[in-house]
C-alpha cells in the first residue's frame, strides 16, 4: 500500500534541499567565485529578498514580469520576491550611491525566484553569482566584464566552454530607422535567435524597408567568428553612422580581449539578441561541453539606472551557479572531501584539545569521538567515518594508509 505524506512534509514544486556534497560543492563554488571578483576589486553587495514589484518589473522583459512571485503586504502594496539582482543593484546606486566615486564595481551571489517551469539544472529558486561595473561606457569597461566572465569559468575548472558575443546597438541601429510594430520587431529578433535563415527572409519580405537594409539584416545569422567578420560586416551591414560606431567598437573590444588572452575563448555571433529588455550594447552568453543552456550570460545596460535617479552607463554578468556545477559534473571536477582527517577521542586531557585546536589550524578535519568505547571500537569508528588517523585521550594514536 502507497503511502501519503501531508504537505507540510513536502516541498513545493521547483526547490530542493541541499546537503553534504551537493550543499558543499555549491558552497565551494561560490567561495571560489567571491575571491575571483574580490581580486579584479569587485565589493560585494546584498540586495533584500524582496522589494515593491513596480521596482522588481522595471525594465524587466516581458517574459519575466510574469515569472516574477508577487504576493501584497498588509498595507496592500504589492511586494515581489527577487527575479535578477541586476534591477535591485540598479536601484541601489540610483537611489543612495550616485555621489560615489565611479566607476562602481559590485559583486554578489543571491538567490533567485522565478515562476517557471523547472529545467535540468534551473529550479523556481536558483542562486547567480556575477558581477555589475557601474558608471564607464567604454569599449574597455565591456572588455574587463567579459574577460572577468572568462577568468571566472576558468577559475571554476570550467576549461571546455566558449563565450557567444553579440552587440544590440548594432542590430538596434539596423532596426532603428525602421517604422516597425513591436510585433514585427519580435519577429526579426526572434527569427535571429534561432538563427532560421528561412523564417527571418520571410519576415523580412513583409516589411517595408530599404533594399540594403533588407540585405544588411538578412546576413547576420552568418557573421559569426573572430576579428574577420568585423569587415565582412563593416562592408555588408554598416549602413548607417550609428551600425558603423557600433562596428568600431567592436573592433576595440576585441584588441583588448585579445591583449588580456582571452579572444580565443571568445566567438562574435552578430544575430545575437538576449532577453532582458534593458540590454543596450554587448550582450554575452557562455556555453559549456554537453549542456543545452547558458550557464552565463550579461551584457551592456546603459538606460536601466535612469529609471532610478541619473543615467549612468553600466554592464555585467551573472553565472548561473547550479547550472555551472552540472557543468562541473559532466567535466569530472574533483568531489569535496566531507571526511574527517583525525578522529580524536574527547576527553578531560587539555594536551588532546590543545592538539586537535593545532590541527584544525592548520587545515585538517577532526571530529570529536563522543561515546564511551574501547580503543578498538573508537578505531573502528574512525575507519567508518574514512578518517586516517585517531587519536586517543590518553596520548596513544593510531595511523593508516
Amino acid at each position: 500500500m502507497l503511502k501519503t505524506f501531508s504537505v507540510e512534509r513536502q516541498l513545493p514544486h521547483g526547490v530542493a534541499d541541499l546537503y553534504f556534497q551537493e550543499a558543499a560543492r555549491k558552497t565551494r563554488l561560490e567561495t571560489r567565485l567571491r575571491e575571483i571578483f574580490a581580486q579584479w576589486n569587485y565589493t560585494q553587495v546584498i540586495p533584500p529578498t524582496f522589494e515593491y514589484y513596480e521596482t522588481l518589473a522595471a525594465e524587466a522583459s516581458p517574459q519575466v514580469r510574469q515569472e516574477i512571485y508577487r504576493f501584497p503586504d498588509r498595507d496592500g502594496r504589492m511586494l515581489a520576491l527577487r527575479a535578477d539582482p541586476t534591477i535591485p543593484i540598479a536601484r541601489l546606486v540610483g537611489t543612495k550611491l550616485y555621489d560615489q566615486p565611479l566607476p562602481l564595481r559590485f559583486f554578489y551571489v543571491a538567490n533567485v525566484f522565478r515562476h517557471e517551469e523547472p529545467k535540468a539544472s534551473l529550479r523556481r529558486e536558483f542562486t547567480q553569482a556575477g558581477v555589475e561595473l557601474i558608471g564607464c561606457g567604454t569599449a574597455q569597461a565591456d572588455a574587463e566584464i567579459i574577460a572577468l566572465a572568462v577568468t571566472a569559468l576558468r577559475a571554476l575548472g570550467l576549461n571546455d566552454f566558449r563565450l557567444r558575443v553579440g552587440a544590440m546597438d548594432f542590430i538596434n541601429a539596423l532596426l532603428g530607422p525602421l517604422a516597425l510594430t513591436e510585433t514585427q520587431r519580435e519577429q526579426i529578433k526572434s527569427a535571429l535567435e534561432r538563427k532560421n535563415q528561412g523564417a527571418l527572409d520571410d519576415a523580412l519580405r513583409q516589411m517595408p524597408m530599404p533594399p540594403p537594409l533588407r540585405r544588411a539584416l538578412a546576413a547576420l545569422p552568418a557573421l559569426t567568428g573572430g576579428a574577420e567578420i568585423l569587415e565582412r560586416a563593416a562592408a555588408e551591414c554598416a549602413v548607417n553612422p550609428a551600425a558603423q560606431d557600433a562596428i568600431a567598437r567592436l573592433r576595440a573590444l576585441w584588441q583588448t580581449l585579445d591583449a588580456l588572452d582571452v579572444a580565443a575563448a571568445t566567438t562574435l555571433d552578430l544575430g545575437m539578441v538576449r532577453g532582458m529588455a534593458y540590454y543596450t550594447g554587448i550582450v554575452f552568453e557562455a556555453f559549456a561541453r554537453g549542456i543545452g543552456f547558458a550557464l552565463l550570460s550579461g551584457g551592456r545596460y546603459d538606460h536601466l539606472l535612469a529609471h532610478f535617479g541619473g543615467a549612468q552607463p553600466a554592464c555585467g554578468f551573472a553565472i548561473g551557479v547550479e547550472r555551472a556545477l552540472a557543468a562541473l559534473k559532466l567535466q569530472n571536477s574533483s568531489d569535496v572531501q566531507l571526511t574527517p582527517d583525525i578522529v580524536a577521542e574527547l576527553g578531560a586531557a587539555r594536551a588532546l584539545a590543545e592538539r586537535v585546536a593545532e590541527a584544525r589550524a592548520q587545515g585538517q578535519r577532526v571530529e570529536w569521538y563522543l561515546q564511551s568505547g574501547s580503543r578498538a571500537e573508537i578505531s573502528a569508528y574512525a575507519r567508518q567515518r574514512g578518517a586516517r588517523r585517531v587519536w586517543f585521550a590518553d596520548g596513544g594514536a593510531e595511523e593508516w594508509l
